[in-house]
């Protein structure tokens, strides 16, 4: 029965996730558009992805955190964690249950990128003034996004992963995954950038787009069952 209401979500929300994939691609166009503001936050994702392909592709910090935010996850879920191993290529974090928030946290939780942001801001806060280093800080936190995004791409996609298994299935998964990633970094931008998107409007545009597409389903769907109950 979890099985099958899983799979009900999942096709239920693939729409808003294409809406959603579809509106953020606006969200991009508008972050070049205003280069000027925005260029310090665009060179650091271009700084990692010519880092990660040419020098280093960081898979130990990636596994790290990757097992962290498990250990984190489980924590918040009042389960036990009894051990984490890291390794090159690999990790595990051996916990006393599992769900799903456990098993899809890694994929969903841009950990580095939260983490200096807390410190960046509490350092703020007692010792130095932001606005000196703000463009080292919108640098940094771009390289940290693009970690983040490259190596869940890499790990959903180049390694078959348990978690996704276990969390409900890759449908089910992926569905989870895009939604609260397209959201944290349509947050992440509105927080770095106030007044160049507005997340409230975008993400009202891409529920109404999601009613509209199943509101005209059932309607052809009607029509459908309808005309073949006239044959």
């Amino acid at each position: 029965m979890k099985k099958f209401f899983k799979l009900l979500i999942s096709i239920l929300f693939l729409p808003f996730v294409f809406f959603f994939i579809y509106d953020f691609l606006a969200v991009l166009w508008t972050i070049i558009k205003n280069f000027q503001i925005t260029f310090p936050f665009l060179f650091g994702i271009v700084i990692y992805l010519i880092l990660h392909k040419y020098i280093y592709n960081f898979s130990r910090p990636y596994v790290l955190a990757h097992e962290v935010c498990h250990a984190l996850a489980a924590w918040c879920s009042g389960y036990k964690v009894t051990d984490i191993k890291v390794q090159e290529e690999s990790g595990q974090t051996k916990v006393s249950d599992v769900n799903t928030f456990v098993l899809l946290a890694p994929y969903c939780v841009p950990l580095y990128a939260l983490i200096f942001t807390f410190l960046f801001y509490i350092t703020s806060l007692f010792w130095v003034d932001i606005l000196n280093y703000e463009k080292l800080f919108l640098g940094l936190l771009g390289f940290f996004v693009m970690f983040h995004l490259v190596h869940t791409y890499k790990s959903l996609t180049e390694t078959e992963q348990s978690d996704i298994t276990l969390a409900g299935g890759g449908m089910f998964s992926f569905v989870i995954i895009a939604i609260i990633n397209l959201t944290l970094i349509v947050l992440f931008i509105n927080f770095l950038f106030p007044g160049i998107i507005a997340p409230t409007s975008i993400l009202k545009e891409v529920f109404m787009q999601t009613y509209n597409f199943w509101k005209m389903f059932f309607v052809y769907m009607h029509k459908f069952v309808v005309w073949a109950g006239n044959l």
